[in-house]
């Protein structure tokens, strides 16, 4: 344990790639984000994940040096705003970063509400837990990908949320009914459905075609240049079209989740 936890540190400090043998002379620092399935370290030390995989395979396309530096969202916001990162990703459109970065859309997909088997009533609407005074939710910290504005101002005036700095931390606290409910991705589900022994004998999953979440990139004004983005938009726009972006989140989602993913 103590040695698989050394190696996480070194590898969380920056993890480095090499593009290829041809090496275009440019290296982009990218913020990635710090937690399983976007970004994970196996037992051997190994690095995979949703995140990783599709800014390893960009990587590969434009044949340059990239350094992933995974962190949490505050010190993603943080570091990308002050000039620490050529791009910042996943994550969706937001004000936080309209200053400093142009946003890149890699997919779409829905969000998914899982809700603790004792407050299940299937005659409910998603709609009806978020108004139900004895509902509270759990939200990760600094992310905005879930809840609506007006959602999360409800459950806040209400003292309905209950903030976790990791989807690892959500889970423990839905399944113990510490919270009743919380929204995630079809991705992190999929990942703790295989990591948590019994997950759905204590949660039930709704997929909520309603609110479509987008997850992308920004690149940095100041530190890409538009020929650098050009090339960069043109990597992604390949990744799509040749099926591999499709096969990257195939990896991470079940095969009924891939079906409300869009843009691949």
């Amino acid at each position: 344990m103590k040695t698989r936890l050394l190696i996480l540190s070194l590898i969380l400090l920056c993890f480095s790639t090499v593009a290829s043998a041809k090496d275009c002379g440019r290296r982009y620092r990218i913020i990635v984000n710090n937690y399983a399935p976007l970004f994970d370290v196996n037992n051997e030390g190994h690095v995979h994940g949703l995140t990783f995989d599709i800014m390893n395979e960009l990587s590969q396309r434009l044949g340059c040096v990239v350094s992933q530096a995974p962190m949490d969202a505050p010190r993603m916001q943080d570091d990308f705003n002050n000039w620490r990162a050529d791009i910042v990703g996943l994550v969706i459109p937001s004000e936080k970063y309209l200053a400093t970065g142009e946003y890149v859309p890699v997919y779409k997909t829905v969000r998914k509400l899982l809700v603790n088997k004792a407050h299940y009533d299937r005659s409910r609407t998603i709609a009806d837990y978020i108004k139900d005074s004895r509902i509270k939710f759990g939200d990760q910290i600094g992310t905005r990908f879930f809840l609506t504005t007006d959602e999360k101002k409800l459950l806040f005036e209400a003292g309905r949320i209950v903030q976790y700095p990791s989807p690892a931390t959500g889970f423990r606290q839905l399944t113990s009914g510490r919270v009743q409910a919380m929204f995630t991705s079809q991705s992190i589900y999929n990942y703790y459905q295989k990591t948590i022994p019994d997950l759905n004998q204590s949660v039930v999953a709704i997929p909520d075609p309603n609110y479509e979440m987008e997850g992308g990139i920004y690149l940095s004004v100041r530190r890409i240049s538009k020929t650098e983005a050009m090339q960069i938009k043109k990597a992604i726009s390949d990744m799509r079209k040749d099926g591999t972006l499709r096969r990257i989140v195939a990896k991470y989602a079940s095969a009924e989740d891939l079906t409300f993913y869009k843009d691949l």
